[in-house]
């Protein structure tokens, strides 16, 4: 576990200078943190277009969580580019296990990703007439860290299938949070897809978590909001199972026919 713990601060400390060499408190700010609470605004206005302060509430409180999944996801880009670098076989050297070096990676991401959130969550309500239950409110942001960590997990298991697929890694990225703001009740609540839909949508993260901040927003019974948290780290734990299995399986295939430092 000592081993573990040291790689994964040591993956956070690499993943923050890299991170703060490229974002600067400017550009986090006025580029994009800006640019999602605006996504975040478009949709709500879509709410005061159909004259509706419910649908209002319903989407800005779905895409104030919803913009902490592009963040959180990021982490796709960052495991793929340490095989496009050539520094794959070097971290799977790592005395952890491969998956740990990986969650590291984007730790930071995830931790922008609920700044941006929360963020969001204190600017935009009073502008579009949201009441939120405070101080109450004020535990919002851990159950937006709960959804993040299973949106990472998520992100974690698709770079591990993208791995074998360099190109293939914004693809992956862009469809992977689309699908969670499709799906998940960010923009249509999940009661309107089909049964069998409802069923795939139930196994992916954002589901309870969201469910579960719209409980505690509409000051709903707490049972209902633990419930849907407790269900939204379940979603977490199952992702990031699938990604450690895969993971190892690269790992071993790449080993095995020479593929490891496959960087194209």
């Amino acid at each position: 576990m000592r081993d573990q713990l040291r790689v994964l601060k040591h993956g956070l400390i690499a993943s923050w200078t890299m991170y703060s060499a490229f974002q600067t408190w400017k550009s986090w700010t006025f580029m994009w943190l800006s640019r999602l609470l605006v996504q975040a605004c478009f949709y709500a206005l879509i709410g005061r277009m159909l004259g509706s302060q419910e649908q209002v509430d319903y989407l800005l409180v779905g895409n104030l969580v919803a913009i902490m999944a592009i963040d959180a996801t990021v982490v796709i880009l960052l495991a793929v580019g340490e095989r496009q670098s050539g520094t794959l076989a070097l971290m799977v050297a790592a005395p952890s296990t491969h998956l740990t070096v990986y969650l590291g990676r984007g730790l930071v991401n995830l931790g922008s990703g609920v700044a941006v959130s929360t963020t969001a969550f204190l600017v935009l309500p009073p502008l579009f007439d949201v009441r939120l239950p405070w101080p109450g409110a004020a535990l919002v942001p851990l159950m937006v860290l709960v959804v993040g960590l299973s949106c990472y997990c998520y992100g974690t298991c698709v770079a591990s299938f993208v791995l074998g697929f360099p190109s293939a890694r914004w693809l992956a990225l862009n469809m992977s949070y689309l699908v969670l703001m499709t799906f998940c009740g960010v923009n249509v609540p999940t009661s309107y897809w089909p049964d069998w839909l409802r069923a795939v949508t139930s196994v992916l993260p954002m589901t309870h978590g969201l469910t579960a901040i719209r409980a505690f927003i509409a000051e709903g019974p707490a049972s209902t909001v633990l419930l849907n948290l407790v269900l939204e780290l379940g979603v977490a734990a199952a992702w990031l199972a699938v990604a450690a299995v895969s993971f190892n399986r690269m790992v071993r295939r790449g080993r095995r026919d020479g593929t490891i430092e496959f960087s194209g």
